[in-house]
């Protein structure tokens, strides 16, 4: 009879980037931008604590908006945050949704 062990890897575990349903409510709004013409590019950095998609509105000025996913351990106060082209954080959350919702709104006034 044979025995298995089950090894459980905790760096398997840890978050290293978006995941697919992330990834997916992001590239959703950004491509309903693209279609209206506001935004033209993007951008993924991967970093050590955190992981980023920037929009941009030309390849090249400053992102106009950085979506950026904590993925510290540590540091559990905020999961996600907006950053707008200046660099200030437009909000903090723990949902990707409510970050998201800080584009849409300024998306309807563009489309109206």
């Amino acid at each position: 009879m044979f025995r298995y062990k089950v090894i459980h890897n905790q760096k398997f575990e840890e978050e290293k980037f978006f995941n697919k349903k992330e990834l997916g409510e992001i590239l959703n709004l950004y491509g309903s931008m693209v279609s209206v013409g506001e935004w033209k590019d993007y951008a993924i950095f991967i970093n050590k604590n955190i992981v980023g998609f920037n929009i941009y509105r030309k390849a090249t000025e400053n992102p106009l908006y950085q979506i950026i996913k904590n993925l510290s351990t540590k540091s559990r106060n905020h999961k996600y945050s907006i950053k707008d082209q200046a660099g200030s954080i437009l909000k903090n959350s723990n949902q990707l949704k409510s970050i998201l919702e800080v584009i849409s709104k300024k998306k309807l006034k563009v489309v109206k």
